[in-house]
């Protein structure tokens, strides 16, 4: 498993991917909903984290065929 370290740096690479090649997209980043954690942690966790980067390339991935 990844830890929340390596997911923030994917995030971050896949955030100047979308700036760069689509910032058209920049505004659509904060429309992402958060997730809540779970009822057993504060804050975010490491789901949450994987979960943000997936809807990440996903939005990319969909863009990207589009246009």
């Amino acid at each position: 498993m990844k830890s929340q370290n390596d997911i923030n740096k994917e995030i971050a690479i896949t955030t100047i991917k979308i700036q760069k090649k689509f910032p058209e997209l920049i505004k659509y980043l904060n429309e992402i909903p958060e997730q809540h954690s779970t009822k057993d942690h504060e804050g975010i966790n490491t789901n949450d984290l994987e979960e943000y980067l997936d809807s990440l390339n996903d939005l990319l991935a969909t863009y990207s065929k589009e246009y």
